[in-house]
């Protein structure tokens, strides 16, 4: 008989755990940051049903092509998960899996279950015209983030300083700047390693745009003094930036294979073994959302974001990142209980709920000082490392949530709060050429299609001007627009005009 007691409880607790499951939201998606996350056995989803009572089934997809085919099998009717957590759709991913019956529309649902994020919504309509395809439907939520960095150009003050040199206003102030950087030895190692502008590619080179009074977005588009939209490179300024580049290219400011090969911080640390924190500092200028990312980071606060004017006496600046980041999470029409799921999302629109993402439980992970600032608590059995993999769920814009600003400005770093500071110095003055997801699905289909086309050729071209390898003048110029606009540089423009 006890035998039989025995096994009977046994049985009742394994349907109890196989009802349990059965109950819970299944969640799956990418996790692309390099941390050896296992999202089965994260305390975050632990915390996250003690703060909602929402249990939750989470799992990572195996890699991305693996979440692509799931993505291709939700389209086809598979039905194989409820939700889709950092998500990182595309509109042209939304509105198919939308049309097919995949998702479904949010919307009706939000204002009931999600109070936190429709009262954001509500203060900001904004946002919501961002995260709405254009019948209406919501299909995706957001990552909210009003304090993300910004990509800057940053030049190394405490090198100018060292070399009395001025912070410089205009390029040729900046050119001779650079110049002395390059010939004053000021990281003291008696080594002709510094470099003026260490920039890669044309990508970061056009972050000087502004300077000339550009500020163009990734289809190479600005906007004209009557507020139309305008192909960038058709502007005079946009010869005088590629001029500039050249000139550089010429005096050695600019390492002529910028273009083709890797930051000078990064060849000089595949030839040396020394900790990074040894690394003599060679970088000028460079341009990143923080000088650590190629630089030493003892030397992070050495550099100052260069807002430089334009000819106009402006300062501008591109808002990069915008502060809404839709596709992040998705519920499919698998779910059998779509509230609970926006229940449990709408937590991580809430600081609490943000926090544990970014940095867990107070006194359990992190802890603050008689200072007020807040630090990871770690020891000889566990790092910071451990602390990513094990807790954190936070990963740049496939995140939904809100970002807790106010939390990690608190942070006992005083380079992350360097770098946060001078971001919000970034945006004060930044602004958008067009807003994102503006277009149908159509057009943005076209655009994107024409960004690849022309793109290429804006890369190119400036790339064969600066080096000397086309020589700049005004009939080989004139020819390389006329290419452009033959591929559709104007279509392109016009795809935006009034969006």
């Amino acid at each position: 008989m006890r035998k039989m007691t025995a096994v009977l409880c046994a049985l009742l607790l394994c349907l109890t755990a196989v009802q349990a499951y059965a109950d819970a939201i299944t969640m799956t998606g990418p996790d692309t940051e390099t941390v050896d996350r296992q999202w089965e056995t994260s305390l975050f989803f632990t915390r996250m049903q003690e703060l909602t009572g929402v249990e939750v089934s989470a799992y990572e997809a195996e890699d991305e092509e693996e979440y692509q085919k799931l993505l291709g099998r939700l389209e086809g009717g598979s039905g194989e998960v409820d939700v889709l957590f950092k998500a990182g759709l595309t509109r042209e991913q939304e509105q198919a899996l939308a049309d097919s019956g995949a998702l479904i529309d949010l919307a009706p649902l939000m204002a009931e279950n999600m109070p936190n994020l429709t009262a954001l919504l509500d203060e900001h309509p904004e946002w919501r015209e961002i995260i709405t395809l254009e019948d209406g439907r919501i299909v995706s939520l957001p990552l909210i983030n009003t304090a993300e960095r910004q990509v800057m150009v940053w030049i190394n003050a405490a090198w100018l300083d060292k070399l009395g040199v001025a912070m410089p206003t205009t390029m040729e102030e900046l050119t001779q700047a650079l110049l002395a950087i390059k010939a004053g030895d000021p990281n003291d190692n008696l080594d002709d390693d510094e470099i003026g502008a260490n920039l890669l590619g044309t990508y970061e080179m056009r972050w000087l745009l502004p300077y000339f009074g550009i500020v163009a977005d990734d289809y190479h588009l600005t906007r004209g003094e009557d507020g139309s939209v305008v192909f960038a490179p058709e502007l005079p300024a946009y010869r005088e930036f590629i001029a500039q580049l050249a000139e550089w290219v010429r005096l050695g400011v600019l390492p002529e294979d910028a273009f083709t090969s890797s930051h000078a911080s990064k060849n000089l640390s595949a030839q040396t073994n020394s900790s990074k924190s040894e690394k003599p500092v060679v970088s000028g200028l460079l341009v990143s959302v923080a000088p650590y990312t190629l630089e030493n980071i003892n030397a992070a606060m050495d550099y100052e974001p260069l807002l430089m004017a334009g000819p106009d006496g402006e300062i501008r600046w591109r808002d990069f990142l915008g502060e809404v980041w839709p596709g992040c999470y998705a519920v499919t029409s698998a779910c059998k209980d779509p509230a609970a799921a926006l229940r449990w999302a709408d937590a991580l629109y809430t600081e609490a709920g943000a926090i544990l993402g970014h940095a867990g439980v107070e006194g359990e992970d992190y802890a603050f000082n008689d200072e007020g600032k807040w630090t990871f608590i770690v020891d000889d059995l566990r790092t910071i490392d451990s602390i990513r993999e094990d807790v954190l769920m936070y990963t740049g814009g496939t995140m939904p949530g809100l970002t807790p600003a106010d939390f990690l400005y608190k942070v006992n770093s005083a380079v992350d709060v360097y770098v946060m500071d001078a971001a919000a110095k970034v945006r004060a003055v930044a602004g958008r050429v067009t807003q994102p997801l503006c277009l149908s699905a159509k057009a943005q289909a076209r655009a994107d299609e024409l960004a690849i086309t022309v793109g290429r050729m804006v890369e190119e071209g400036i790339g064969r001007f600066a080096t000397g390898e086309t020589e700049m003048t005004d009939e080989n110029y004139e020819a390389w627009l006329a290419s452009m606009r033959e591929a559709g540089s104007g279509e392109l423009a016009a795809l935006f005009e009034g969006k």
